[in-house]
């Protein structure tokens, strides 16, 4: 298969305050983190912001990535993510958020493993829950999908996988083979994850 990733980035953290895939992590703007966890893995990575201005900064930002702005005006992770795919090149994309730092490569090739031939692949916890922006999606499939729900007004992202008839779910603890404490999940969305994630960025480099 040949690959795209999908960064999400538009919008602001309602609990930080501000665009959080430019707040400093360990010295570098967080969505380094993730674009640089990822680009490995894929052959290209596209970046989806919210607005023009914002573009504008992150041009500045991020290297390696084609930054694009949302194609809807509504700020969600559904139009961020119909935004994505429908700039990707390749039928397989692995779709994250910018707050999550630590996504493991073993967790990208474990999602794109399981979602050849199939609609996609998303972990699934006991609960049955299941992480949409971890997950690998069949570009055409998937994009369709999420138009449909986007015109009924669902901007739900799980909703495409639970919409769709073939999609591989992966229990999470065949994640935690590669990845223990699921830090693949792990998402900086307040000053006391921000401060979490400080203290295990640290701890890796010891």
């Amino acid at each position: 298969m040949t690959r795209s990733g999908v960064v999400l980035a538009g919008g602001l953290s309602k609990r930080l305050g501000v665009d959080k895939g430019l707040r400093l992590l360990a010295g570098r703007p967080l969505v380094n983190h993730v674009v640089e966890n990822i680009r490995e893995h894929v052959d290209e990575v596209i970046l989806v912001v919210a607005s023009e201005e914002q573009k504008e900064i992150y041009q500045h930002v991020v290297e390696g990535a084609i930054i694009v702005t949302d194609m809807y005006p509504e700020s969600s992770p559904l139009v961020g993510l119909m935004t994505g795919l429908s700039y990707c090149k390749h039928p397989y994309a692995f779709a994250v958020a910018c707050d999550m730092p630590f996504v493991c490569g073993e967790a990208v090739e474990m999602l794109f493993a399981e979602a050849e031939g199939r609609e996609g692949a998303v972990f699934e916890k006991p609960n049955g829950w299941i992480e949409p922006l971890a997950a690998v999606y069949h570009v055409e499939t998937c994009l369709r999908e999420a138009e449909r729900l986007y015109r009924e007004g669902d901007l739900r992202v799980r909703m495409i996988f639970l919409s769709l008839g073939d999609v591989a779910l992966i229990p999470v603890e065949r994640l935690r083979s590669v990845d223990p404490e699921l830090h693949s999940f792990f998402d900086t969305d307040s000053e006391e994850s921000f401060g979490l994630a400080e203290r295990l960025i640290r701890a890796k480099a010891e």
